[in-house]
C-alpha cells in the first residue's frame, strides 16, 4: 500500500475517533451479520473495519482489519485474530 493512502487512512480513522458518534459519520456504516457490532470505513478504494470498545470507562476505536474493498470483510474472521493487510 503506498505510503500516501496509509496516510489518508491514519488521518481518517484518527479523525473517526475524536467524534462523539463516529457512526454517524457520512463514511461510516454499520455491518451485519457475523460482523455485528462492528463498522467499516470506506476511504477510497480500501476499507477499515473497526468496532468501538470500552477501555477503563473510555471508547477506543480498535481497527480489526485494514484492506481492499470486497475482501476485507470476507478474506478475515470476525474475531481478528489474521493479520491485517498492512498496519496503519
Amino acid at each position: 500500500m503506498p505510503v500516501e493512502w496509509r496516510s489518508q487512512i491514519k488521518d481518517a480513522v484518527v479523525g473517526i475517533a475524536a467524534l462523539a458518534e463516529p457512526s454517524g459519520h457520512h463514511n461510516v456504516r454499520a455491518m451485519t451479520g457475523e460482523w455485528a457490532g462492528c463498522f467499516r470505513l470506506r476511504t477510497g478504494a480500501d476499507r477499515t473495519i473497526f468496532r468501538l470498545v470500552d477501555i477503563n470507562g473510555e471508547p477506543v476505536l480498535q481497527v480489526l482489519h485494514v484492506g481492499p474493498r470486497g475482501d476485507v470483510s470476507s478474506k478475515y474472521p470476525v474475531n481478528g485474530s489474521a493479520p491485517t493487510r498492512e498496519a496503519v
